[in-house]
């Protein structure tokens, strides 16, 4: 009998495996029953018997009971079948055992153990996906990347390594204090996943290894946290040996990626973006599982903890994140960014008891996170606001779908934080899982560890119906939480990405709306990359945003945004590229953003402002001078939009721009005023009603010549006249008929810089409004007196830059069946902190709040 290896160095309570090879003499074949001989108490092998016929190789694993101290012991692995027997040698290097530092802590394992034990769906499927993979063969990193199961490959950029390693990492971890020879077989395969990928590239593995800097060092978001967190979950499985491979070959990776030579600098640079954010976690969790052993470790830790996340991190965050979101596309970057920016407080919670999230420079983004994507998602809850960089996939369900398992994430992480908003995001995770048929869950490992399937639940009704996210300036709203609720999606801040990432997009002050699933204004670069045609669609897409400027208004002039447009052209041609570009508040002092926010319950209210800063300027002159958008949304189904702009000369191009899902279809509208129609999918989806300016003009086209089908058609609107000063005020209906869509007429003006619009029921039941607008400078509150006659009809006024906190009385007299409404400083009635007046007048002029 010989054992390989006879010298073995194993954690207490940890089961290690060595190959024992039997060479029978004399013809012997049977049973062998095997025991350890002078082993200390608590040291035991399995399995208790082999059978032999031959030459017979099989696993051994030898347990040292938790109980056992520390120390080298000397010992033999006996054979016995009848009066035969013989003996191999074996030394026991038994060392203190270390729990898991991340994530896995005592009391984490315990719930995990306990829901092992309970059978719970999430531990049926890891247990099946930890299983699929014994008996397979681990490639190298440059070997076959997607064999057959139980084969593994990387994958790509290393994808397929880390769930694979955390899925038997974690059965591992789960098991082996109960059942330690069940985990073994866990634990070796996860070691053999963890040596393969951090396999030195050098000369001196045949180059076997991964290049840290393949895709510019985006590989490190798999192997590198897959290097910490394998470290730490099979710490006690690892010899000496293999422990310095995992932590020198981190090292090599974290020092390649903070080379400012380096293909990865342009990510390392800025703190916001996928890339980084990989290296992010990647750095904790390499620092906090290798301190002890590895000698770079205090530094790697410290260099974490102070330059990346309180010197870079988190005023970032807190400054442009706060509220949530991720400025790289929902069904792209978003979900693997996310968990990466958020994983780490928890790691650094377990390894080190220090609480990142409530500290006293506090990181709220983790938590911030829940209600932006519950307030994002749809109505319908089976697709997310989709601005910024999408894909097109194969996929039955489109580009912009929920993925499952960024929720799953996220509201684990909220119930280890013990946040009071983890019972609704309970209940609105189970919701989008049935809507999307479970599309995109969580790896089985992160979902076991984040889903609780007892956990309480509370009703959707308890969220708000309006929500600002004023680190990225994103507001949403809605009627209520129906599936068939209307919905607006806004968006007006600075550039928030790493503008060399190139995946946050150009549409500041663009608004989406929804009613239910069906769109009437949509954000077209996520709905085009829809199939069918999707990667042509995507292609169109990314020229528009980046193509080299040729003259054609389809290549680098970011045309495509529910957003205000001037273009200097001579004839056909585009003379400067224009649209907006990725001017950040860091580099560019940009202004743009959100300065009003109101929910007054039968209205909302939106003023963005300095969204000039945010444009292109032609050969060192601007092309947009100003620009200020306000939107007041009155439930459930109107939507109010005034714009107020300056073009920087009167020889230019100007518009607004509108993107739908479908051609728009002329209706009858008043003199001067536009109405367009939309249906979609077999749907009416809602109503464009132009009312300022007077007499503009409207031309509909397809957003890229040549696609087949069409599936975004763009509404230019001019105006009339070459005014470098214009406003525009449009209405926007998503009544489910067209014969219910409001009438849109302006008010008229009796005294005051004002102007409005008069929105009249058509039998929808919801009444009739009145909305007043400043003519003056936006975020300037209107001074004395104001006026304006409207017909003699019961309606719900909003005025809108009034000063805040401030009496007001209000008068109403009617004449000829019109109704003047006259607001003047006095008593009767007080503005909001935000200067909205909100009132009611019966058809007779009487005066209500």
């Amino acid at each position: 009998m010989a054992l390989n290896p006879s010298a073995l160095t194993v954690a207490a309570g940890a089961g290690i495996p060595s190959s024992l090879t039997i060479t029978p003499s004399g013809g012997f074949s049977g049973s062998v029953t095997l025991a350890l001989t002078s082993a200390p108490a608590g040291v035991t092998v399995a399995p208790a018997t082999v059978s032999v016929s031959g030459v017979t190789t099989t696993q051994v694993t030898v347990t040292p009971a938790a109980s056992v101290a520390p120390g080298t012991y000397s010992f033999d692995l006996q054979g016995t079948s009848g009066t035969i027997t013989a003996t191999a040698s074996l030394t026991l290097t038994v060392e203190q055992a270390r729990q898991p530092r991340l994530l896995l802590d005592a009391t984490t394992l315990a719930t995990l153990r306990a829901r092992a034990a309970a059978n719970t769906p999430q531990w049926q499927a890891l247990k099946a996906a930890c299983d699929s993979l014994i008996g397979g063969t681990v490639n190298y990193p440059t070997q076959a990347t997607y064999p057959n199961l139980p084969n593994l490959g990387s994958g790509y950029e290393g994808e397929s390594y880390l769930p694979a390693l955390l899925n038997e990492a974690m059965c591992y971890q789960v098991l082996v204090s109960t059942d330690p020879v069940a985990a073994a077989p866990y634990g070796a395969k996860a070691v053999d996943i963890l040596m393969k990928m951090s396999t030195p590239y050098t000369t001196g593995s045949n180059n076997l290894g991964e290049n840290p800097m393949t895709d510019d060092g985006y590989v490190i978001r798999f192997y590198g946290v897959g290097f910490g967190l394998g470290y730490d979950w099979l710490y006690n499985l690892l010899t000496p040996a293999q422990r310095q491979q995992v932590y020198t070959t981190a090292n090599t990776w974290i020092s390649a990626w903070e080379n400012p030579n380096s293909p990865s600098n342009f990510a390392y640079v800025n703190p916001q973006g996928n890339y980084y954010a990989g290296y992010f976690h990647a750095l904790a969790v390499i620092a906090l599982a290798t301190q002890g052993d590895n000698p770079q470790a205090d530094t790697e830790w410290n260099d974490w903890l102070n330059s990346q996340f309180y010197a870079r991190v988190q005023p970032y965050y807190q400054k442009h994140l706060l509220g949530g979101g991720w400025p790289e596309g929902f069904a792209n970057y978003a979900p693997l960014g996310i968990l990466n920016m958020s994983l780490p407080m928890r790691e650094v919670m377990t390894a080190k008891g220090i609480n990142l999230i409530t500290g006293s420079a506090p990181y709220s983004y983790p938590l911030d996170i829940a209600n932006y994507v519950m307030q994002f998602t749809w109505p319908s809850l089976n697709y997310f606001d989709d601005r910024d960089t999408n894909h097109s996939n194969s996929n039955t369900q489109p580009p912009g779908t929920p993925s499952v398992g960024m929720f799953q994430e996220i509201g684990g992480e909220l119930a280890y934080w013990k946040s009071p908003l983890a019972p609704v995001f309970n209940q609105y995770t189970q919701d989008v899982t049935q809507a999307t048929s479970n599309f995109w869950p969580a790896d089985p490992w992160l979902a076991f560890l984040e889903v609780d399937p007892n956990a309480p639940t509370a009703p959707l009704t308890t969220l708000p119906l309006s929500y600002l996210a004023p680190g990225m300036g994103a507001v949403s709203a809605r009627s209520n939480w129906t599936t068939s609720a209307s919905w607006m999606s806004f968006r007006a801040g600075p550039y928030v990405n790493n503008p060399n990432a190139g995946e946050e997009y150009f549409d500041q002050g663009s608004l989406a709306l929804v009613r239910g699933g069906t769109p009437l204004l949509v954000n077209a670069g996520g709905w085009l990359v829809h199939n069918p045609n999707g990667t042509a669609d995507e292609n169109d897409v990314y020229n528009d945003n980046y193509g080299k400027t040729n003259g054609t208004v389809y290549m680098g002039n970011r045309q495509l945004y529910n957003i205000f447009y001037v273009r200097d052209m001579s004839g056909s041609s585009v003379v400067y590229p224009y649209g907006q570009a990725a001017y950040t508040t860091e580099n560019y002092n940009v202004r743009t953003q959100v300065t009003g926010f109101e929910d007054g319950g039968s209205y909302v209210y939106v003023l963005a402002t300095h969204l000039e800063d945010m444009y292109r300027s032609f050969s060192g002159s601007p092309a947009v001078a100003a620009w200020a958008r306000e939107i007041v949304y009155l439930r459930p189904n109107r939507f109010v939009v005034y714009d107020r702009t300056t073009e920087g000369s009167s020889s230019y191009d100007q518009y607004m721009a509108w993107a739908f899902p479908a051609s728009p279809t002329a209706a009858t509208a008043p003199s001067g005023e536009n109405v367009l129609d939309v249906n979609y999918n077999g749907q009416f989806a809602g109503a464009m009603t132009t009312v300022l300016p007077a007499g503009a003009k409207l031309t509909t086209l397809p957003l890229y010549p040549g696609d087949n089908p069409v599936k975004v058609y763009q509404t230019q609107v001019r105006p009339p006249n070459s005014n470098v000063n214009q406003q525009w005020l449009t209405v926007f209906d998503l009544s489910s008929s067209a014969s219910t869509v409001a009438g849109a007429t302006p008010v008229t003006n009796a005294q005051g810089g004002i102007t409005g619009v008069v929105l009249t029921d058509n039998g929808s039941g919801n009444g009739n409004d009145v909305v007043i607008f400043s003519t003056g400078t936006p975020g300037t509150p209107i001074s004395g007196t104001i006026s304006y006659t409207v017909p003699a009809s019961a309606a719900e006024h909003v005025i809108t830059e009034l000063q805040p906190s401030t009496s007001y009385s209000v008068t109403a007299a009617a004449s000829g069946g019109t109704l003047t409404i006259t607001v003047a400083p006095g008593s009767g009635y007080t503005t909001s902190a935000q200067g909205i007046l909100h009132f009611n007048v019966s058809a007779a002029g009487t005066v209500s709040g």
